[in-house]
């Protein structure tokens, strides 16, 4: 049984860990899609656009499935589960950081005017959204399973201080932003980004993953089939209208 006194530290820091109760809702933005989508490129122009921070998902692999794809083992659901809840936990700490600094751009300064990262990350399974949602309980990797390099610095949402074992709070909201290619866009792409046999077939496993998220509520979406300028405008165009019709309705 948990002592009344482990319950009371963990709400303690979950109201520590968060953006306080009667601010505006901080955001998680996922930048999703297959590989060879654009998702790295999309999401830092989206990040530079809206003033916010961008990190690349894989960079937050807990220590273990680093070890393991380093092996040339493929990951299984078990081992991503405590990776997405990383990704969200971070981007919580990331928020609490903005809002204690007071580094928030308003909407006529730019910004989405609450405290909010962007993140890439495919996730391909609607499972895997719904983890990044808050909406299955998972809880990120201990302190000792953080990936070794992100935990020297007292600024880094992995530093132990920060907490980032503890899962996310249900104050964080995640809204996705799909980079759609047909097939064949793919696979030109890959083909021409990676030039081997290897690249294509790990498309082909992606795109038989890949459970479309079109008509999923946080959800919008920008055809990858353009001129990068335009593809870095409509992705800022559907973010923002996002924003404004999904998190303004529950905010506190």
């Amino acid at each position: 049984m948990v002592s009344k006194q482990a319950v009371d530290e963990f709400e303690r820091l979950d109201e520590e860990l968060t953006v306080p109760a009667g601010q505006p809702r901080p955001i998680l933005i996922i930048v999703m899609g297959p590989a060879s989508c654009g998702k790295s490129t999309i999401g830092t122009d989206l990040a530079e656009s809206l003033s916010l921070p961008f990190i690349d998902g894989d960079s937050l692999h807990p220590q273990s499935n680093i070890d393991k794809m380093s092996q040339g083992h493929p990951l299984t659901d078990d081992d991503r589960l405590p990776w997405l809840a990383l990704i969200r936990s971070t981007a919580e700490r990331e928020c609490k950081s903005q809002f204690d600094e007071g580094n928030i751009r308003s909407r006529a300064d730019g910004g989405v005017g609450r405290a909010g990262v962007i993140i890439a990350c495919s996730a391909l399974k609607k499972w895997y959204r719904d983890i990044l949602r808050g909406e299955v309980e998972a809880s990120p990797p201990g302190l000792n399973d953080l990936p070794q390099d992100k935990t020297k610095s007292p600024e880094h949402p992995f530093y132990p201080p920060n907490h980032p074992d503890i899962p996310a709070t249900s104050n964080l909201q995640t809204l996705f932003l799909y980079c759609y290619g047909s097939p064949e866009v793919l696979q030109k792409r890959i083909a021409a980004r990676k030039g081997h046999f290897m690249g294509a077939q790990m498309l082909v496993s992606q795109l038989a993953t890949l459970e479309d998220p079109r008509g999923e509520g946080g959800v919008t979406w920008v055809d990858i089939d353009q001129p990068p300028e335009k593809v870095a405008a409509d992705a800022v165009k559907r973010i923002r209208a996002l924003v404004d019709e999904q998190v303004s309705q529950k905010d506190p």
